[in-house]
């Protein structure tokens, strides 16, 4: 299976604090993989390198056969092109209808005319459960609400890649099972790769066809969610359990 995102020897740090230690992860086409860890270990900050908001220290990232630190601008926007971000809030612009939300990259990357827009915008809508919705503010919606706007703004361009962060933080269960649904319809009927920053253990063993858990800078697993259940490493037993005691620190 082709890797569709290759992660190369990345390092970064902030002054003295080393944050990703000479880490390396492929994640293949069509794959949904999810990055796990405690809260700071890291993981925002490896997706923020893969979508080119940070550049590491050392290292590189190979998308679809281009290292994205080495584009320049107009590449750069052909790459982002094929690629669609969830952020953890959404970030939805509260000034903007739903509709206009979603069209953003649309009416900035493309030369449709507005009835293009519109019928591409009522369609990724439908998509997410949102048929109806693209005349509402955001504030009108619940956050489940406004992630499923987001997803219909990350697929809008028919990206080959989606990045989740967080895309089931601040949900009830029921809420966050139907973010989970989503995101497998979307890889199965889009075809695309997506990769998922989470701590939602629920989630990732309904979700994830692989696993790569962060620790101290570096992957401590990387294997199929069946795997990491049965994982015999302390580190990540504790993890998955949610427990106190062990190796890791809570702090």
């Amino acid at each position: 299976m082709k890797p569709m995102i290759s992660v190369k020897n990345l390092s970064k740090k902030f002054k003295d604090q080393v944050v990703l230690d000479n880490i390396n992860l492929e994640i293949n086409e069509g794959e949904i993989m999810y990055v796990i860890g405690k809260s700071g270990s890291g993981k925002s900050v490896l997706l923020k390198n893969m979508v080119k908001l940070l550049t590491p220290d050392e290292g590189e990232i190979i998308i679809d056969d281009n290292n994205i630190f080495s584009l320049n601008d107009i590449e750069l926007n052909e790459f982002r092109k094929k690629t669609g971000v969830l952020f953890q809030m959404a970030a939805l612009f509260d000034s903007l209808s739903v509709f206009e939300n979603v069209a953003f990259s649309l009416r900035r990357f493309t030369k449709h005319s507005n009835s293009q827009i519109a019928d591409i915008v009522h369609e990724k809508l439908s998509l997410v459960g949102l048929k109806g919705y693209a005349d509402r503010r955001p504030a009108s919606l619940s956050i489940g609400m406004q992630k499923r706007v987001g997803l219909a703004r990350a697929i809008a361009l028919n990206p080959e890649i989606i990045f989740c962060d967080e895309p089931t933080t601040g949900v009830d269960p029921l809420l966050g099972a139907a973010v989970d649904d989503l995101i497998v319809k979307l890889n199965k009927e889009l075809s695309v790769t997506v990769m998922v920053i989470s701590h939602d253990m629920s989630s990732v063993f309904r979700v994830a066809h692989r696993v790569a858990m962060l620790y101290n800078g570096k992957f401590e697993f990387t294997g199929s969610a069946e795997e990491l259940q049965k994982s015999d490493n302390p580190v990540v037993k504790q993890f998955v359990a949610g427990s106190a005691s062990g190796p890791m620190s809570i702090i």
